[in-house]
């Protein structure tokens, strides 16, 4: 194992051998993207590293920097949609080491980036402390839900968060106060390409029974409005207000049940694109994402903006 960020580096295999001095053998070569993702979909990317601490991610961010090279981030892949041609580069992604759960002081949690925003709402909520309820069937990394400040039923999960730790893409490492963040709709403000590695969550305990209740009703909902069975990426697209969801403008204008090639927009809920055979390609879901923007642009006069993101 390398104790320092090697100079220069000669070639590109060269560089996959020095980021496997930093690593290991967690560099894998042209992985299937659909494996990696909750669509599906996408063709290979080229180099995907696993680190497993902090000093891993900020020894390869500051290598790749070094050698001009630029990384991707990816967290459980419910919200990215991956061409088909896949992607050439890298991609890195935290590892198991960076999921664990602490409780710090009375109603405060430290939580890695890797965890699973659906299990620690299910299992914080069944200790007995509120705040998370909103995230009953969330599937996203908690890096990635705090990066977009993910949320559902009226709640966000910034609303939830005291401090972010992140890695920058120059591989420096960074705390912010929750103050500091211009928290938005499906908007953290934390600078693109950083990493979120922690966040600390401030959740009141609260009434067992009725955190339990709270949690079933929004996941049965979930349920029963949305596919959940199926290939998807979650919504494709942000409400343009709260009284104007997307998903109504999208069936109002004729959408729901629309297919190109595999991919579909959902019969049951109009602002999810589904890939029900596992069939649908990267430019089939383009195709439905152009189709769905021009329709409700010109027949109800509103812009549609992807909450998915297309790399």
């Amino acid at each position: 194992m390398a104790s320092s960020v090697p100079g220069a580096v000669d070639g590109r295999s060269g560089l996959v051998e020095a980021v496997e001095a930093l690593v290991g053998d967690r560099v894998r070569c042209e992985v299937a993207a659909a494996s990696l993702t909750t669509l599906a979909i996408g063709g290979s990317l080229q180099y995907l590293v696993t680190v497993e601490s902090l000093w891993d991610l900020q020894a390869v961010l500051k290598l790749l920097r070094a050698e001009g090279q630029q990384a991707r981030i990816l967290g459980f892949g419910s919200n990215v949609l991956v061409p088909d041609v896949g992607i050439r580069g890298w991609v890195i992604r935290l590892g198991q080491s960076l999921r664990s759960v602490d409780r710090v002081e009375g109603d405060r949690f430290i939580v890695g980036g890797a965890a699973s925003l659906m299990s620690i709402a299910r299992k914080l909520s069944g200790d007995g402390f509120s705040g998370l309820e909103f995230a009953a069937g969330i599937p996203a990394s908690l890096g990635g839900a705090v990066y977009m400040n993910a949320g559902a039923h009226g709640s966000e999960l910034g609303e939830r968060i005291e401090t972010v730790s992140v890695v920058l893409p120059d591989g420096s490492f960074r705390v912010y106060e929750r103050g500091e963040l211009p928290w938005g709709y499906r908007h953290s403000g934390i600078p693109q390409g950083a990493v979120v590695v922690a966040a600390e969550l401030k959740l009141p305990s609260g009434d067992r029974e009725r955190i339990a209740r709270l949690c079933n009703e929004n996941l049965a909902h979930r349920k029963q409005t949305q596919p959940l069975a199926l290939p998807s990426a979650g919504s494709v697209f942000k409400n343009p207000s709260p009284e104007v969801p997307a998903g109504r403008l999208l069936e109002e204008v004729g959408l729901k049940g629309v297919s190109v090639g595999g991919a579909a927009i959902s019969s049951l809920h109009a602002n999810w694109i589904v890939n029900p055979d596992k069939s649908a390609t990267a430019s089939d879901v383009v195709s439905l994402v152009t189709l769905c923007q021009q329709r409700v642009r010109e027949r109800m006069g509103v812009e549609l903006e992807p909450e998915i993101r297309l790399w």
